[in-house]
């Protein structure tokens, strides 16, 4: 093929080339560079449009997540400070939370069908790094990440390629087997036995749960068995538990003060109330409800809540009950308190040297993931429980951990990871 026409590359930016074309495209792209500068340039028109967009809304540009990072944040291979600073991203960022949807959406719905890898016949090269299939999936794009109104076409196009993958995977051809029968030789017949063959010895069980109808078994090899119809990414969270029967922080938590007393408010036992929730939780809900005791003598309330920089975001009006809700923006941490208003005095909780009362409201991106697997996994009661757990949803992860213990009454492990997450909590 020569160069590409300049329909071939407008047909090809906007994803309307048949298969049988795409995959002739695709190779001729592989290996021209002037083709694969027009693409790009063709292909950029989203990027400005972002670009344009995070200006219009005060978002810094030239930060995004590289294809790398956001594969790698699917994965659940990012950790630490790496992980914190995704989240913060993802929480700012519209552009890049599009596309960890995208490729989060895009990897359950094809991961079933990647037991194994499927690759092109290999080509051997000094030093060639390994890549995670993820990452090899998004090198074939040149604009990170992926617009959101392109999303199905993309998803395509990858299917597309994981069949050209398949297709190109070399058969192994199976050796013929010849069996040549040796001449008879007249012997006398020994007294028939019966034939037993040797069974291999079970490997021991290390953890078994009940589990909304399923048995989860985890033997000594690290095998999982009961869990079939989880993704890969489950299976690892379920194993990982089941082998070490622990459950660890979330990053989500950290920098969430959790209370020093039952009573975050002053010292004056005369002037004391206290705010009963959400005081270091990690939220589902962009709608949270503010809660507080009443103070004796008061005749109104106001509550207010501030940003990272203690910047006001929301104000109540004068209240008259214990409660108050709004909606927030989602992945962000917020810090809230009470002006109790009495005898034309406001009088505060919390105040030093009480802790600030924070809370964090979970980006939309795993919200989207959580409302999914709760559709798809509902009866799978410990996959909920992890899930939640690793997200920083501790409350949420303790009502699926009762499930499992109801269903396992006698089982110790049952019992030992529904403590931990209350421990979490205190």
């Amino acid at each position: 093929m020569e160069h590409l026409t300049q329909k071939q590359i407008e047909d090809y930016s906007q994803h309307r080339l048949a298969a049988v074309d795409l995959l002739a495209v695709g190779d001729h792209v592989a290996e021209c560079e002037v083709c694969r500068a027009q693409l790009d340039a063709g292909m950029n028109v989203d990027a400005a449009f972002f670009a344009m967009h995070g200006e219009a809304l005060g978002q810094e540009s030239g930060a995004h997540l590289t294809t790398g990072q956001t594969a790698a944040y699917v994965d659940r291979n990012l950790t630490g400070e790496s992980l914190q600073e995704a989240d913060d991203h993802l929480a700012a960022c519209e552009q890049c939370t599009f596309a960890v949807e995208d490729l989060r959406a895009f990897r359950n719905q094809i991961a079933p069908s990647l037991d194994r890898e499927y690759r092109p016949a290999a080509v051997s090269s000094p030093g060639a790094a390994k890549e995670s299939w993820f990452a090899r999936l998004g090198s074939l794009f040149r604009v990170a990440p992926i617009p959101a109104f392109g999303s199905a076409a993309v998803a395509v196009l990858l299917l597309a390629f994981v069949a050209w993958m398949i297709w190109r995977t070399p058969k192994e051809k199976q050796p013929e087997v010849v069996v040549v029968a040796p001449s008879p030789v007249s012997q006398p017949s020994p007294p028939s036995e019966p034939l037993v063959s040797p069974q291999p010895a079970p490997a021991s069980v290390v953890a078994q749960l009940n589990d909304g109808g399923r048995v989860l078994t985890l033997d000594q090899e690290g095998k999982l068995s009961g869990a079939d119809d989880l993704p890969p990414a489950y299976k690892d969270l379920v194993t990982k538990a089941l082998r070490t029967q622990r459950i660890e922080r979330s990053s989500q938590l950290q920098g969430l003060s959790r209370r020093s007393s039952s009573l975050m408010s002053s010292d004056n036992q005369k002037d004391q109330f206290s705010l009963l929730a959400p005081v270091g939780d990690v939220l589902m809900s962009d709608r949270p409800a503010f809660r507080w005791t009443t103070l004796g003598g008061a005749t109104g309330y106001v509550v207010e809540v501030y940003d990272p920089q203690f910047k006001l975001v929301a104000s109540s009006p004068e209240l008259t009950s214990a409660s108050w809700t709004t909606t927030f923006p989602r992945g962000n941490v917020y810090s809230w308190q009470v002006k109790a208003l009495k005898d034309g005095q406001a009088i505060t909780a919390p105040r030093p040297p009480a802790p600030q009362a924070k809370f964090r409201i979970i980006d939309q991106a795993r919200a989207n993931e959580l409302a999914r697997a709760k559709r798809t996994h509902a009866s799978s009661h410990l996959t909920l429980a992890l899930l939640y757990a690793d997200a920083g949803l501790l409350k949420e992860a303790e009502q699926e951990l009762r499930m499992v213990q109801r269903s396992n009454p006698n089982s110790d492990l049952a019992r030992k990871l529904l403590r931990q997450v209350q421990a979490l909590q205190k």
